[in-house]
């Protein structure tokens, strides 16, 4: 009967040690994967930084690229103005032109 009573401590005692050691077990798991979850949302976080900074970089280098040098401007500016005064001489051409008809109507 001892002896009965002896294993069934033995036995309680292994399988509390078992729980305890399944326990650990499962925390130490469970603090894995969380850290690992944890590094997988840095890198994460890193790579979308990297694309963002590298998007950033892409787009000074085009707005760099699309900015126009002085004499470009200067070439742009002179078209404008030679297209402006071209349409300014329709104009008066016009007005001159209406101005005679009506002369030529008063004429009586």
């Amino acid at each position: 009967m001892e002896q009965q009573q002896n294993q069934d401590q033995n036995q309680d005692q292994n399988q509390d040690q078992n729980q305890d050691q399944n326990q650990d077990q499962n925390q130490d798991q469970n603090q894995d994967q969380n850290q690992n979850q944890d590094q997988n949302k840095d890198k994460q976080d890193q790579n979308q930084d990297q694309n963002q900074n590298q998007q950033q970089q892409q787009q000074s280098q085009q707005d760099q690229q699309q900015q126009l040098s002085p004499q470009q401007a200067q070439q742009l500016l002179q078209a404008i103005q030679d297209k402006e005064k071209q349409t300014q001489e329709k104009v008066d051409e016009k007005k001159a032109q209406a101005l005679k008809s009506r002369q030529k109507e008063k004429n009586w």
